[in-house]
């Protein structure tokens, strides 16, 4: 056979692999592409062993810098821009995490809040009267302690312990008058009375 038709079916395989980007056939085109590559390689080996190896060797050097070309080139294309969903322009960014009220969660880092029940890591807390899901940033917290939003990754909030200095002055407020009544119980000693 003539070293034309190996050259023909080699330039039909170039074409079929560029097609495969372009032709949503589920694979076909690429299947058809290594079937003319493939033949393409018989012909040249028919028709000489050096016209074989020239030919194996452009298909091996040639098919990744075409398949890397490709990769790079479609998804500016028409087509690619469709098929990946994409506006022209759009950059690729991960969408927010928000609340039901439309709140990002990354907007509640720095807020305080209560645990409503044990983080071991994960459980629930109350922020601004909202529950939401939380985990823990080192070790287990209890039911009822003031709790800081140190982060919101993924869509979870990642929170730790209150210190007197994350709370709100309000919070610190009611904390005082609390230990302050708890104080003042104690030192009457109750207890006694019920004797």
């Amino acid at each position: 056979m003539p070293l034309t038709y190996s050259l023909a079916l080699l330039a039909l395989f170039y074409v079929l692999l560029v097609g495969e980007f372009f032709i949503p056939s589920a694979g076909m085109v690429g299947f058809a592409a290594a079937i003319a590559a493939t033949t393409s390689i018989v012909i040249a080996f028919t028709h000489s062993a050096t016209a074989g190896f020239a030919v194996t060797a452009t298909v091996a050097v040639s098919t990744p810098v075409v398949l890397v070309m490709m990769i790079r080139y479609w998804p500016h294309t028409s087509i690619g821009k469709r098929i990946l969903n994409r506006r022209p322009g759009q950059l690729d960014e991960p969408t927010e995490s928000r609340l039901r009220g439309g709140e990002r969660r990354k907007d509640l880092v720095g807020r305080s809040g209560v645990a409503k029940t044990n983080l071991l890591p994960s459980g629930l807390v109350v922020i601004d009267g909202k529950r939401l899901d939380a985990v823990s940033d080192g070790s287990p917290i209890d039911a009822g302690t003031a709790i800081v939003v140190t982060s919101a990754v993924a869509g979870k909030l990642r929170v730790r312990v209150a210190e007197r200095s994350d709370l709100d002055p309000e919070q610190v407020d009611v904390e005082r008058r609390t230990e302050s009544i708890e104080a003042t119980l104690e030192s009457l000693d109750l207890d006694e009375l019920d004797e």
